[in-house]
């Protein structure tokens, strides 16, 4: 099966999110998981849903900002090919 036909059976997912323990990113998720639960024990019921309301919002701002990267990417990458293409014809 080649990469379009993957893409197209779901094998492969761009908004996936595979991360080694113990790299940086597994490090600063514990920590935002560790502060989020201490803020909680702080807060009143109307705080907490606040704060919850907020990371929400935060959340689908960063998928539509990794979507317009995304996007960006891979037609930089598309461009990229087509123009090595191109200079291989001439």
């Amino acid at each position: 099966m080649n990469i379009i036909e993957e893409l197209w059976y779901g094998n492969i997912s761009p908004c996936e999110r595979d991360f080694k323990k113990g790299s940086k990113y597994s490090e600063l998720l514990g920590y935002i998981v560790r502060h989020e639960e201490d803020l909680k024990k702080r807060l009143n019921d109307e705080e907490i849903e606040i704060l919850e309301k907020f990371t929400e919002c935060t959340n689908e701002m960063y998928g539509i900002a990794e979507r317009e990267a995304f996007v960006r990417g891979f037609t930089l990458g598309a461009r990229i090919v087509i123009e090595v293409m191109n200079s291989e014809i001439e």
